[in-house]
């Protein structure tokens, strides 16, 4: 009878699983890292610029309003119209801010998104492959099963047949002595 060797199942289950499908899904994990860094860099650099015009246009309200006035009618006049001129200028910011905001937003859902499809699309690949890779070692490991186990019993058919012949004859050998 032949030795089963057990390292070699070990061995073709560690090879189902490719290491080429992790460093793919690595790069494609670092891949869009990068996107999504380049997403909120770009968000944050435009929300700088414009909290940047905001603070100048401030700065260009304020000069206006502390000019000197002729008449003290002119001075609530001047702070009037520059609580105004900062409300729009907030109202303005506020909604600039939110649409980068938002479009940052779009851009990291579509780019999840999209991750999600190529991720799941990687996954189900490798998953099917180490599925095939599995399948045919549990084959494999069936046939040289049953090709063992047929040679066992053709084996023990045989040495059974043997002992049965054998004792077969002792007993007709030991009839033979008795009657002579």
């Amino acid at each position: 009878m032949t030795t089963q060797n057990t390292q070699t199942p070990m061995f073709d289950m560690q090879s189902l699983f490719n290491p080429k499908s992790s460093h793919e899904l690595f790069k494609t994990m670092a891949s869009m890292n990068e996107r999504m860094t380049a997403i909120f860099v770009e968000a944050g650099t435009r929300s700088v610029e414009i909290m940047t015009a905001t603070a100048k246009q401030s700065l260009s309200n304020l000069s206006e309003v502390a000019q000197v006035r002729e008449e003290p009618a002119d001075y609530a006049k001047a702070y009037s119209e520059f609580a105004q001129k900062q409300m729009d200028l907030l109202k303005r910011s506020a909604q600039d801010i939110g649409e980068v905001t938002q479009e940052a937003g779009t851009e990291t859902q579509e780019l999840t998104s999209e991750l999600g499809e190529e991720v799941n699309g990687k996954v189900a690949a490798s998953t099917k492959e180490a599925t095939e890779k599995f399948s045919a070692n549990a084959k494999e490991a069936s046939e040289r099963l049953t090709s063992s186990t047929e040679e066992a019993t053709d084996k023990f058919k045989s040495v059974a047949k043997d002992a049965a012949y054998k004792g077969a004859s002792d007993k007709t050998s030991s009839a033979f002595k008795k009657s002579s």
